[in-house]
């Protein structure tokens, strides 16, 4: 997708898509009302693979939110690859990105995200774009399968990785609790023409959500409190009310050609 001259265009991106029911049925239900445009599925992770059939009957546009790290203590999801560099004792893959630096072997990675596009590609989904999930462990493992998929990367990457052409990234996730909506319509209302990214991770309010991790954990408002609260804030009519008046258009990221796919 180009924005035409003069044209505001808003992708609302969901990431997380497929680790858990509470976060596949917040991300669908933002889809199902117009306001999520896109998402990026976690494919190793335990509701992946019901996440993939819903977003092919449902046409949500999905890339891969490629996994080599769980952050959480209640929720596993573990290498699709023979990896050890990757796993933590119990065999799930490790914490976090510095953990990652500390152990990880990049051909190990390099094999495992390959992996994980192959098995999204396998379940009949045609990704968009990828981009990594908790944080870069690797640009040039991230370059590497951008540019051997032809896939836009959302995070910044060597060549010959691809970028995503975006004119701004805006992450409403990070934004306080209280304030989301109104820092969320500000926004709108401040951008220019171009192509502009707010990037979520909604789900819906359920039970399972407080099981992710233990309220000591800091990783515990990303359990609930950040998901429930992005997906009341694009729920909001509010949110297409200004869409509509500052005429800015709901849709996709720019795609790239495609590439080899193997």
């Amino acid at each position: 997708m180009t924005a035409r001259r003069g044209e505001r265009v808003l992708v609302v991106q969901a990431d997380d898509y497929g680790m858990c029911g509470a976060v596949t049925d917040g991300i669908l239900a933002g889809f199902r009302a117009g306001v999520v445009t896109q998402a990026s599925v976690m494919v190793p992770a335990p509701d992946a693979a019901r996440a993939m059939r819903l977003a092919l009957a449902e046409d949500l546009p999905l890339g891969a939110h490629l996994v080599l790290a769980c952050e959480w203590e209640g929720l596993r999801y573990f290498p699709l690859t023979d990896a050890p560099s990757l796993r933590a004792p119990d065999g799930a893959f490790l914490p976090g990105v510095a953990e990652l630096r500390a152990a990880a072997d990049p051909g190990e990675a390099l094999g495992e995200l390959r992996a994980q596009l192959r098995a999204a590609r396998d379940a009949g989904v045609t990704l968009r774009h990828l981009e990594s999930h908790v944080g870069v462990f690797d640009a040039e493992v991230l370059a590497t399968v951008s540019a051997e998929w032809g896939l836009p990367c959302r995070d910044p990457v060597p060549a010959p990785g691809i970028a995503m052409e975006v004119d701004s990234l805006w992450h409403l996730s990070v934004r306080p609790p209280e304030t989301k909506l109104d820092d969320l319509l500000a926004h709108l209302a401040a951008l220019p023409p171009g192509i502009h990214m707010v990037v979520a991770h909604p789900a819906l309010d359920r039970p399972e959500l407080t099981t992710l991790t233990h309220p000591a954990s800091r990783r515990w408002k990303w359990a609930r409190d950040i998901r429930v609260g992005d997906l009341a804030a694009l729920l909001d009519p509010r949110l297409r009310e200004a869409c509509e008046a500052l005429d800015i258009t709901l849709g996709l990221s720019p795609a790239a050609h495609r590439g080899h796919q193997h």
